[in-house]
């Protein structure tokens, strides 16, 4: 049976993939199937297991680990009208092993349904296929997507191109091998196992096309020719699954009735390569740089498509997105402003212009008129503008206003007026004029933002879009064309975008004129209400005055009762007066005490006066917010909290209002912690962190010709000492070594432990190596005196290095960390200084 199968997994559509991939869903087994399928029942519902082997485009995995694909998103259309389910079945192997796999599976009944199906006289005795087709693969001819001399096949002419193809395809080699012969190709194959190998054939310059299939999506590369198409389907187990089958074609065939362009959406979703860089011929090149400045036609009064601004300068879509061309391609362009249409294709005829800027896409008038046209870069709906006066029911028996060559869709029995320009169309219909005009979407958006048109309005119609793009006079060059056409098509959604919204949304200035025009009655009631608002803030403001005078008072009082309650201290200072009151609390009396500071007076001590300098700079400083500081206050030095706000008067600075709080506990306590942080808590010096903070300090701040040294040691066979001793002996060494290091070192030194039996010592300021090297060999010999328990001593290994202006932490402690590792190598008990 696998036999018969990998002879036909060749029928897929995709045959030229490969990868593994795990399997996602295990089947159910003998009775938890029939126990699904009965719950099923009941519910109404049906679970479909579907083949699933994975294929770029077809049967897919995206990053996220969730499904996609031509044939998965087909699936998800057929159960809106089935209402099934799906389990999708994978299973593991390269992509030929997994087709015949899930082939064998499917004929045995152990899944469903599979896709992707082209039918042969084998495969029709093998599974039962659905009555039509869901897509239709071709076998296909690729070239690099930016190879720009453009491989084309001229059926007329001998050719001869060297194709990368699979040698195992024999199928396929038949096909090319017929449409070669019936086009005059001489192939010369270039033979290849895998896609990735054809492709790297056209990348390397062995090929100069890989033969392909339709359904398989390779990135980069772009077709140049079709041939021998075959429709794919889906199949089911061979006469067990009638139901299913009659839901599928069923389902298949309402999805063809409603939209038959279904299948086509989802090949050029999945399967069409977009271009997203501009990739010129080598005839296009020589086009560009031999054109010159080209005369552009540009009819005014189409606003927002082409129209001259307030400056003389020429504005709109077209104008833009000209520019754009130039920006991207170097062409110049020379604009010829006209008035009329008939002008306009005047000098077309006359061969005055080369090209059109902004004409309807039209074949009837490029054919009248001589013209060729690029692809339409913009394309919007029709709408009516219509006078506000007018009803939606005299469309059609109403004047209507339209450009001589201008378009309207529906039916017209009343009147018509003609203008040269779609501005004049829309001016009359502003004016009374006429009824209502027809333009596009764009069009109808630039005027009605505009607010000379206010009485204009708006009405949607469901016939054709007008679409919109460039004229070239013929016979014109097919480059400049192509050109052009790869420019609209290329051209960022958001670029185009930005040159929409840039000519059909227009920054209007505001004036009180205009406003007061377009809403009168508005305007009356405003006025009237700001009057109204302005007597009564009035009358509200004089009542208030009153009561506030008297309110003043009694909240003077309130608040001197509440400072004698609470057990703060409040303070105001007075800029005009330059004087503090401190609301102290109450000794005795119910009463707060108030202490008043003149800060224009000096005090008799001078550390008072400057503590009062200092308290004076904060009140004065408008920091709103909260300040600590070390006052003499109360008759002693305090630290202080004191929480300050500035109040103005207008932009003048009246009063500070503060809280102030002694926190001399609270201080001392923060001290200790930060020195119990700041210590190892076994030998009370520094610790890491605070060693490495205040070393790296020293040495990035040493100034020119001032020396410091770093002094790295350990204690020699310290593990020795724990094993032997016991933990506590080896404490109490350490706490030796510590007591050592404190006494033989100055203040301004910097000593500490980072670890275990390493100490660390930062010499400020030494005068030269041989204070060094003084101080390390006293050190050693300083170890050495202290003893065990047993009467043994101790010695150490000890590296050091000088530091200088310019020097970094991580240098110096590099240096001393290898002068320590020599004084190690040469047998301990020494000292070694980084030469």
């Amino acid at each position: 049976m696998k036999k018969r199968l990998a002879c036909l997994f060749m029928t897929a559509i995709v045959i030229f993939m490969s990868g593994f991939h795990p399997v996602r869903a295990a089947g159910e087994q003998g009775g938890d199937r029939e126990a699904k399928a009965e719950s099923e029942q009941i519910q109404g519902t049906r679970t479909v297991r579907v083949a699933y082997p994975i294929q770029a485009g077809l049967t897919d995995v995206d990053d996220q680990g969730r499904y996609t694909g031509y044939t998965y998103e087909y699936l998800q259309e057929v159960a809106q009208y089935t209402g099934w389910d799906y389990e999708f079945v994978e299973v593991p192997g390269d992509i030929n092993d997994s087709l015949t796999t899930l082939m064998e599976m499917l004929e045995n009944g152990e899944i469903d349904l599979m896709g992707g199906m082209v039918y042969n006289e084998t495969t029709g005795q093998m599974f039962d296929y659905s009555s039509q087709s869901y897509g239709v693969k071709e076998t296909v001819l690729q070239v690099l997507y930016d190879t720009v001399d453009n491989k084309l096949i001229n059926s007329q002419i001998e050719q001869s191109f060297r194709i990368a193809a699979p040698a195992a395809a024999k199928q396929t080699r038949e096909e090319l091998e017929d449409f070669c012969e019936m086009n005059l190709v001489m192939p010369e194959y270039v033979d290849c196992v895998t896609v990735e190998e054809q492709l790297q054939a056209l990348k390397n310059g062995q090929a100069d096309m890989m033969v392909n299939s339709s359904m398989n999506y390779i990135e980069g590369v772009k077709t140049v020719a079709r041939f021998s198409p075959k429709p794919f389907y889906f199949v089911t187990t061979k006469g067990k699954n009638a139901e299913l089958l009659d839901e599928l074609n069923a389902a298949m065939m309402n999805i063809e009735q409603v939209n038959p362009y279904f299948s086509n959406v989802l090949y050029e979703k999945y399967f069409s390569y977009s271009e997203e860089t501009l990739m010129l011929s080598d005839e296009e090149k020589r086009y560009l740089e031999s054109a010159g400045t080209l005369r552009i036609g540009v009819l005014k009064g189409q606003a927002p498509y082409q129209y001259q601004k307030e400056d003389g300068s020429l504005g709109g879509i077209s104008i833009d997105l000209l520019d754009y061309v130039t920006e991207n391609t170097g062409l110049q362009f020379e604009f010829v402003c006209v008035d009329t249409p008939e002008e306009l294709y005047k000098r077309s005829e006359n061969d005055e212009i080369d090209l059109v800027a902004g004409m309807p896409y039209d074949y009837d008038l490029a054919k009248e008129r001589r013209l060729s046209m690029s692809q339409a870069y913009v394309s919007s709906q029709y709408v009516i503008l219509m006078n506000e006066k007018c009803s939606e029911d005299d469309i059609g028996s109403g004047t209507l206003a339209l450009t001589f060559s201008g378009y309207y869709g529906g039916e017209h029995e009343g009147g018509v007026v003609h203008y040269d320009s779609t501005d004049e169309c829309i001016r009359a219909v502003a004016k009374g004029k006429a009824d209502y005009t027809c333009v596009d979407a764009y069009t109808a958006q630039y005027f009605v933002n505009l607010p000379q048109y206010a009485n204009l309005k708006l009405i949607p119609q469901a016939y054709k879009s007008r679409e919109i793009c460039f004229g070239i006079v013929k016979p014109g060059p097919q480059e400049l064309i192509s050109v052009l056409n790869k420019i609209i098509l290329l051209i960022p959604e958001e670029e185009m975008q930005k040159i929409l919204i840039r000519n059909t949304v227009q920054k209007q200035s505001f004036s009180v004129r205009s406003f007061i025009k377009a809403n009168p009655l508005e305007t009356i009631g405003l006025v009237a209400g700001i009057l109204m608002l302005i007597i009564l803030s009035l009358l509200y403001f004089l009542r208030q005055r009153a009561r506030m005078s008297k309110q003043m008072a009694l909240e003077l009082k309130k608040h001197f009762r509440v400072y004698g309650l609470v057990n703060e201290y409040f303070l105001e200072y007075s800029f005009r007066d330059n004087k503090t009151i401190v609301s102290a609390p109450s000794k005795e009396s119910g009463r707060p005490r108030l202490i008043v500071y003149d800060h224009n007076k000096a005090e008799d001590n001078e550390n008072e006066e400057k503590q009062k300098e200092l308290f004076y700079k904060i009140l004065s400083s408008c920091d709103d917010g909260v300040h600590e500081l070390q006052l003499f206050f109360e008759g002693d030095r305090h630290w202080v909290r004191i929480a300050i706000e500035t109040v103005f008067d207008g932009e003048a600075p009246a009063y500070t209002l503060g809280k102030l709080n002694i926190i001399d506990e609270e201080k001392h306590e923060k001290d200790i912690l930060l020195q119990k942080a700041q210590l190892d808590s076994l030998t009370h010096i520094y610790n890491s962190e605070t060693l490495r903070k205040q070393i790296k300090e020293a040495v990035d701040n040493l100034q020119e010709r001032e020396i410091g040294a770093l002094l790295l040691f350990d204690v020699d066979n310290f593990k020795n000492v724990n094993d032997t001793y016991g933990h506590m002996q080896g404490d109490r060494v350490l706490i030796q070594v510590a007591e050592l290091l404190k006494k033989s070192f100055r203040s301004n030194d910097i000593v500490g432990r980072p670890g275990g039996d390493e100490f660390t010592v930062y010499m400020n300021s030494i005068k030269d190596r041989r204070i060094l090297m003084d101080k390390c060999q006293f050190l050693c010999e300083k170890v050495r005196e202290l003893r065990l328990e047993d009467g043994k001593g101790l010695t150490i290994s000890l590296g050091a290095a000088l530091a200088s202006r310019g020097d970094t932490y991580d240098e110096l402690y590099t240096r001393a960390d290898k002068a320590l590792y020599q004084a190690k190598e040469k047998g301990r008990d020494r000292y070694q200084i980084w030469e």
